[in-house]
Formats: C-alpha cells, structure tokens, sequence
C-alpha cells in the first residue's frame, strides 16, 4: 500500500508531505484547489509523462516520491529480475532537472521507465471517468472473468504454449518459402555450379597464369637477353671468364711471395665459379624461352575466363569462386532437407495445436463455470448501490475449438440493462456516466475479495450520482477499503463521510504566487469539511449536525 507521498516543486505544489492510511482515504477540495495536481505527481511516480512545465520553479528540480509497504505484494522476484534491492518498504522516486531531463528511482537505483511502469501497475491502480471507458473493452471484460475464475496458472500456461505455436508457426512459414524459392531457384543455381566445376578452378591458379602470361609475351627479349649475356659470360673468345682467367694467371707468379695476392686469386676463382653457373642458367632460359603463341592464347583464354567469372559474380579472385561453389553446393543439398525439415516441423505444430485446444477447452470449461456466480454476485452489488433493477449478463461466443486464439476460445460480451424490461445491451449502449462508474465499483470490490489488487484511486468516479445512491456508493466503498487500500478524490459529503483519513486540498494566492496545499483533517475538521460540501462555507449547527450523521454512518 502507498505509506507516503512527498511532492516538491511540482506544478503549483511547493512542497507537501501525505501520509495515508491503509483503509479508506478521501480527498476533497474545491473545484481548481489542485487535487488534479495530486493525480499528475502519482502519475509520475508510475512512470507518466513529465516535462518542463511540471517545474514551479524553473531553477529547482521537481521531486516525487512514494513509500510503499509491498510485504503482501510477492514481488520479490521481479526485484530479482531486475537487479533491484528488495525490501518490504519500497521507494520510488522521480526527478525532473532543470533542463527538463526525467529521473527514475527504485529504492536509491536508477530505473527506466519501462521497469518503473512494470513496478507501478502492481502497485497503484487508478480508476477515473476514463478508465470506466474499459469496460466496453473486450479484454478488461475478459480479465474480470478470469480474475474470480482463478484461471492465471492455466492462462499463462496457455498463453506461454499458444507463443511457442505461433512461433513455430512462422517458422514453418519461412521454411515453406524458402523451399518454393529455393525450388524456383533450382535450374539457375545448377548452371552456376555447373559452370564452375567445370572452370575446374584452383586456388592460386590465376597468379600463375599472369606470370606465364607475362613470360611468352616477352619471349624473344628474354631469349635474346639470356643468349647475349650468356655469350659476354662464357662462350665468346673475349668473354668475361676468359678475362678473369687471365688475370689470375698474371697474379699467380707474384702470389707465391704474397699473401694477400693468395687471397685475392681465390677470391676471383669463386667468381669464375659463381659466373659459371650464371652463364649455365642462361643458356637454359635461352633454350627453354621459346615464343608459343597458341599457349600464350591457351594462357590469356583461361585467364579471361576467370575473370569473367569473377565479374559475373561480383567477386575478386579464385577463392572467392571456390567458396561460392561450395556455397551452392549446399543450398541445392539442402532442398532435400528442407523437405524433410518442413515435415518435422508439420508435425511439431500439430502437437503443440492439439496440447492448445486441450488447454483452451480447459479454460473456456473454468470460466463458463465461474460466470454465473460472477452474474450473480455483481447484481447483487448494484443493488447495493442504489441500482436495485440494473442487471449484467456475461454473454461468452465460444468459437470453435480449432480457431483458438491468444485468449483461448473465449470471446467475452458484457450486457447490460439499468431497469425492469430494458433489454441487456452492450455496456457502452446503454450506461450513463454514473451507472459506469458504479458498475466498475462493484466490479473492482467483487474482485478485491478474490485476488490481491493493488491500492486503488478512485478519481472522481462518483460523477453523475448524488443522494441515496451517493450513499450507497460510500458503503460499498467502505467495505472494499476494509480489505485494501483504497484513495478517492470525491465531490460527494456521503462518500467523504466514510474517510478513515480525510484529506483537504486548498490553494493561496498573493500577488506573485499561487500554491497548493494539502491537510489531513482531524475528527471536527473532518466534520466541518463534510458540512461545508453540505451547505458551503459557513455551515449552521444543522448542517453540522447532518454531517455528524454522515459521518457516524
């Protein structure tokens, strides 16, 4: 439940600290005093909207926070989940900066707003004219059912199971696709992989080929370089090695009395050797270098061929074309495969279809059962709400078992009827804006004695009533309150009259300000508040005497 509220710098709100108790809490005010001002700072709080204009003071952040005790609440694993301290006082705070930027806080860690939103809606739920908008809604109609039908476990079960199936649904789509693709793709990935197994191509294949290339177009300068300094070596009469052989021969005679002049003969008879083999390398290049042109074209064909390859693939060398090869080989293996895959699949979806229709026969079978107890239960309520010839029916079109949907087979219709002899129409035909909110009254307090909610704001739900069913309202109110909490911003002395606290809101004006404030009444405050929303400002002792009696009813 919600321990304490602390706004500052919000709106018109300089600073305001609530604590509310864990029944009944009421809070009145005039028209304009700011009790919207109190929605929009707990909207915040849930993670609502925020903005620079919910600063008063442009030059100080705005703060809200709410305390809340969530030892009932279970909610120990989202804390988990969520990385958060756990601790049954709960903190949520929500900052806006002076630049406009937003804040979010669980217990003193930094949140966004997703977890704050996740955190909130387990914790508050505020129910204004417009959420009674909701019960038109075929969903909120729905969870209204399963709520006192104690269906969670087999629903989320079934919910969990019916998103596995859709999945394997779209799974055998895709599969299905593929297969009519890759079968429409066939003939055209055959020829391409045929073409290159027969390009019967090799790695490095093409770096070869250029050098090659680049050999017998030059044949004739290689042959004749390689023959002319073969020539100056070795094999003319004045040739190089000739010479050399010459100079030692003038050296030697000398090199008997001279050491270095040994050396250096020996020197110049490895360059005789070392040149030798030069000049033997030469005459075979000049052998073997021979003009070809029919392997040079052979050369430059198979080469363009690669190329044309690789340029028809949009590729840039042999190894590419092998991957892309080995790539097509696989996708025409895996046609085959994809037939069989596609089978397996069928019958994985048949299971788990024939496992859904178990599920959702189960679960339409609960929530037939509980809807006329819940019919039951909740006319029962209107009257005591001063509706005494209002009915509902919960009118269920269960579809075919083999058309289940997210929700099951259940497609759930509330009728409604406010008086003897009208006929039971759809709510948002036939209830007034007060009928509406009396209706989501009775059907939060039904389901209040069922299952933990969360604390409840009623924002001027009592719009539309006045009087007896004014009164009754506040009755049925109280009685919910007994078993939760409850927070009700009300224009109506009898609903106000239940308060286990009364708050009052009221603004100040000076000539450069206006401020909200908000007050818990004591018991004779609490009175004359009553008395003044009897009669206005300046009750007589028999208004007061008649809010007395409100009060002690």
């Amino acid at each position: 439940m919600l321990v304490q509220l602390h706004i500052s710098n919000y709106a018109i709100i300089s600073s305001v600290d609530i604590y509310f108790d864990e029944k009944l809490n009421i809070i009145t005010g005039e028209t304009g005093a700011g009790k919207s001002i109190l929605m929009g700072a707990l909207g915040l709080i849930l993670g609502g909207r925020a903005d620079l204009k919910a600063l008063m003071n442009v030059n100080d952040k705005c703060v809200v926070e709410g305390t809340f005790n969530i030892s009932n609440y279970k909610l120990k694993p989202y804390f988990e989940e969520n990385g958060l301290d756990y601790d049954t006082t709960c903190i949520i705070r929500r900052e806006i900066s002076t630049s406009g930027k937003s804040r979010s806080f669980i217990n003193d860690t930094p949140v966004n707003l997703t977890q704050l939103k996740e955190l909130g809606i387990q914790l508050i739920e505020i129910v204004s004219q417009h959420q009674t908008l909701e019960l038109n809604d075929g969903a909120f109609q729905l969870s209204i059912v399963d709520s006192i039908a104690d269906t969670d476990d087999i629903f989320q079960l079934y919910k969990k199971n019916y998103t596995e199936y859709k999945s394997t649904e779209k799974e055998l789509f895709n599969l299905i696709e593929s297969e009519k693709k890759s079968r429409k793709d066939e003939d055209y990935f055959l020829f391409q992989l045929n073409e290159l197994i027969e390009a019967n191509i090799v790695s490095n294949e093409q770096n070869d080929l250029e050098k090659n290339i680049e050999i017998y177009s030059n044949s004739e300068n290689i042959q004749q370089a390689a023959g002319t300094a073969n020539r100056l070596l070795d094999v003319d009469d004045s040739s190089i090695v000739d010479q050399l052989r010459n100079i030692i021969s003038i050296i030697q005679p000398a090199a008997k009395h001279f050491e270095q002049l040994q050396e250096l003969t020996k020197r110049l008879e490895s360059i005789i050797i070392e040149l030798k083999d030069i000049s033997s390398e030469l005459s075979i290049i000049y052998e073997n270098t021979q003009s070809n042109p029919d392997e040079l074209l052979k050369l430059e064909t198979r080469l363009q061929l690669l190329f044309g390859l690789q340029k028809k693939h949009h590729l840039n060398s042999n190894e590419e074309l092998i991957l892309l090869k080995e790539k097509l080989q696989s996708d025409l293996n895996e046609l085959g495969s994809l037939q069989k895959e596609i089978e397996l699949k069928h019958i994985e979806l048949n299971k788990q279809k024939t496992q859904l229709i178990k599920q959702s026969k189960s679960l339409s079978e609960k929530r037939n059962k509980t809807i006329p107890t819940i019919e039951k239960e909740i006319n029962e309520l209107l009257k005591q709400v001063q509706m005494p010839d209002a009915k509902i029916k919960i009118d269920n079109q269960v579809i075919s078992p083999e058309e289940f949907n997210t929700n099951g087979i259940d497609s759930i219709n509330l009728l409604f009827s406010a008086n003897n002899g009208s006929p039971l129409m759809p709510i948002n035909k036939v209830a007034s804006g007060g009928e509406l909110s009396r209706l989501m009254l009775c059907i939060k307090s039904l389901i209040s004695d069922k299952v933990a909610l969360p604390s409840i704001v009623f924002d001027e739900i009592d719009t539309g009533i006045s009087g007896e069913a004014a009164l009754k309202v506040s009755q049925v109110m109280k009685q919910h309150a007994a078993k939760h909490q409850v927070i009700a911003i009300t224009h109506l002395p009898q609903i106000a009259g239940k308060a286990d606290a009364h708050f009052y809101v009221f603004k100040t004006s000076d000539k450069t300000s206006t401020k909200t404030y908000i007050k818990k009444l004591n018991s004779d405050e609490h009175v004359n508040e009553i008395a003044r929303m009897l009669h206005g400002e300046n009750p007589s002792e028999k208004v007061i005497e008649a809010a007395k009696e409100l009060v002690s009813k």
